[in-house]
């Protein structure tokens, strides 16, 4: 099982051209960065592979067909954006050609108290990302920017429609900005992408109407696409006028006439039962999918039927969106499933009975379950591997800002990192914590992600306990009477890990504890709450961490810059660094060497709008962290796996999973189809 999905993750590695996204020249934005393969460094994806072409498709002969279901009078074609502006699916996230195919049946999904849980199979996004990190324009037809990168425009799909038949103008675009974000009505008007300098209290960008169909953002300062349109907090800019307009009150919308109480009546009326305008505003602009009768652009709309639209309800079920503006490649609009069918589950391990019974039609499962419950499934279910995004596999990580300055000055050396990392028996800790599902590894990319360097996933890998002695010796450290070393001064050397209860990260620990001890280095654990364990990391109360919350490194710096440069109170492995950062020198420590490298060199890549050249920037970072390697990792990033009922088609395998892609949306469930 090892070997097999060990291939199925070099697979993902290779590059795919996906220019053809979205099947059409309508679907193509008239400035959009030219997306790049990841340079030398991301070896072996710089392989491309012989992905075949799908047949172009001619829209203006294509004769719209709808599923058998639908209840609408209106005729397919009035349902649709005219015809220059459908949007045809023709690839998955690959590059590969879709199925054609057929309608009817209910997707079967685990249900999950999160806001977030119900969205990914089908909310519709500004634009959708691929596999190899190039995107493409989604719900709006194109975007493009001014050569000083001031202005930014949005072309909408002309006839597109809400949910519930009502047009989708740029109308809506100008009431979500002003009377719904501006006002921090959804609670997330610190979303940066709309905001000068990239800063939470910068100014708002000014948002235009130019017609019905089009909208610019202007900016005093240059917005580069980074910055902007490939932000991942920047996900939607959009609010159904006609159903909110009422539901904002003056205290919030300066152009509201109603009070707080009326609107909360005026909500209960449409069965949006809210105590506070707060709670009203988060969810229904916010988590807006999850409430019955809120028209949405998505696949997927919540039913109205009572017991049927609670998200967190033991059932829960979204029906087909009869004005979705999604076709195939022959002119069927999607979705071709039915309903999407969310079943909550009450114990432990139920999902995978319930998977077995045929109740559940995708899963998500853990290494160690995935062998037996194929077994048992036999024909009736395959496997499909997401690559993970994370830098390794039991990662322990350092406080560099200590107030402890011989512990301070110890991390800083890399000689101890390397002897930390070569006095482990990486085979055998995977033996014993993974049955031996996971290769040795190093707290660096993942195979198939930006990056990747074969080199660097290997180093400080070998065992070997008798050079990691040196190395210690190196730093000065001597060895006591007790068999552990000490500082030169006398002090006894004690490397306290920390790690968040319930985590498993306690097994971690009392593994590599005793390779540590076994070359000399006395170490401690100490157990934390979650809220404990970040006030410690907030208050620069720590030593090291076994399982650090929010490790080094991931999918790119578009994702989430955080964890690969010390520029916020985010990760453990800059301590104070990030701290100083975010809060302009006024906390926190200001960096040197290295770590200030990291900085000049993120601050340089926000500037820069030309993607090849942002590339270069990034890899510029990596080579850093290759040199340094501040977190050190003991294996292989894991991956996360999927189990799903062999009679779905279009279920694309050796997708990523990370947020910068909304995880699971990134396979696109309205192309899929039961057969």
């Amino acid at each position: 099982m090892k070997k097999k999905l060990l291939s199925l993750l070099l697979a993902a590695t290779m590059v795919v051209s996906l220019a053809a996204c979205g099947g059409s020249t309508s679907n193509t934005p008239s400035a959009e960065p030219t997306p790049t393969k990841a340079a030398a460094k991301n070896t072996p994806a710089a392989q491309a592979t012989n992905t075949p072409t799908p047949t172009p498709v001619s829209v203006q002969e294509m004769k719209f067909s709808q599923a058998p279901t639908v209840k609408s009078t209106a005729k397919v074609e009035d349902r649709l954006p005219v015809k220059t502006d459908v949007f045809i699916e023709q690839v998955d996230a690959n590059g590969n050609p879709l199925e054609i195919g057929v309608y009817g049946g209910n997707l079967n999904l685990l249900g999950g108290s999160s806001g977030w849980n119900t969205s990914r199979a089908m909310l519709e996004t500004i634009i959708h990302y691929n596999t190899d990190g190039s995107y493409y324009p989604n719900v709006i037809k194109s975007y493009s920017v001014s050569s000083d990168y001031k202005v930014w425009t949005f072309k909408l799909r002309e006839g597109m429609r809400w949910s519930d038949g009502e047009p989708f103008t740029a109308d809506d675009i100008v009431f979500w900005y002003e009377a719904v974000h501006k006002t921090n009505f959804d609670t997330k008007a610190d979303w940066t992408a709309l905001r000068e300098n990239d800063e939470k209290n910068g100014d708002f960008a000014v948002l235009t109407k130019v017609n019905d169909y089009e909208v610019t953002w202007t900016f005093q300062n240059p917005k580069y696409p980074a910055s902007f349109i490939e932000n991942g907090d920047f996900k939607w800019c959009w609010a159904p006028e006609h159903y909110l307009k009422d539901l904002i009150p003056h205290s919030v919308w300066a152009e509201s006439t109603l009070s707080d109480e009326e609107v909360l009546i005026k909500a209960k009326e449409k069965g949006l039962d809210f105590e506070k305008v707060k709670d009203l505003g988060k969810q229904t602009t916010y988590y807006f999918w999850n409430w019955p009768g809120i028209p949405t652009l998505n696949s997927y709309v919540i039913s109205t039927e009572a017991g049927l639209n609670n998200y967190k309800g033991a059932t829960c079920e979204y029906l087909r969106n009869e004005y979705f503006w999604k076709v195939d490649a022959n002119g069927q609009q999607l979705p071709y499933v039915d309903k999407l069918v969310y079943t909550m589950t009450t114990a432990e391990g139920q999902e995978i009975l319930l998977f077995l019974s045929g109740k559940l039609d995708v899963i998500g499962v853990t290494m160690d379950k995935i062998s037996s419950t194929l077994a048992d499934a036999g024909d009736s279910a395959d496997l499909r591997t997401f690559s993970g995004s994370g830098w390794g596999t039991c990662q322990i990580t350092f406080n560099y800002t200590s107030t402890d300055k011989n512990l301070a000055d110890l991390f800083a050396k890399s000689a101890f990192r390397q002897a930390m990392s070569i006095s482990v028996d990486r085979n055998e800790v995977s033996g014993l914590l993974y049955d031996n599902f996971l290769d040795p590894g190093q707290a660096c990319p993942s195979i198939g992600n930006f990056g990747y360097d074969e080199e660097w996933s290997k180093k400080w890998t070998e065992y070997d306990p008798a050079a990691a002695k040196k190395l210690l010796e190196s730093c000065g450290l001597v060895m006591g009477k007790d068999g552990y070393y000490d500082f030169a001064d006398g002090t006894d050397l004690l490397i306290t890990f920390y790690y968040v209860a319930d985590s498993g990260d306690d097994k971690t620990y009392t593994v590599l504890k005793n390779y540590w001890s076994k070359v000399g280095i006395r170490t401690d654990a100490r157990e934390f709450t979650r809220e404990a364990y970040d006030q410690k990391i907030d208050n620069n109360d720590w030593v090291a961490s076994c399982g650090p919350t929010t490790s080094i490194g991931g999918l790119g710096l578009n994702d989430r810059p955080a964890p690969f440069v010390p520029i916020a109170e985010a990760a453990e492995w800059y301590g104070e660094y990030g701290t100083y950062y975010q809060y302009s020198g006024e906390k926190g420590v200001k960096p040197t060497g290295d770590f200030q490298k990291l900085v000049d060199l993120y601050n340089e890549w926000k500037a820069t709008p030309d993607r090849s050249k942002k590339d270069e920037i990034a890899l510029k970072i990596y080579d850093i962290h290759k040199e340094n390697l501040w977190s050190i990792a003991y294996l292989e990033g894991i991956g996360s796996y999927k189990l799903i009922n062999s009679k779905i088609h279009n279920f694309p395998d050796n997708l990523v999973s990370a947020d910068l892609y909304q995880y699971d949306n990134i396979a696109h469930f309205w192309t899929f189809f039961i057969k």
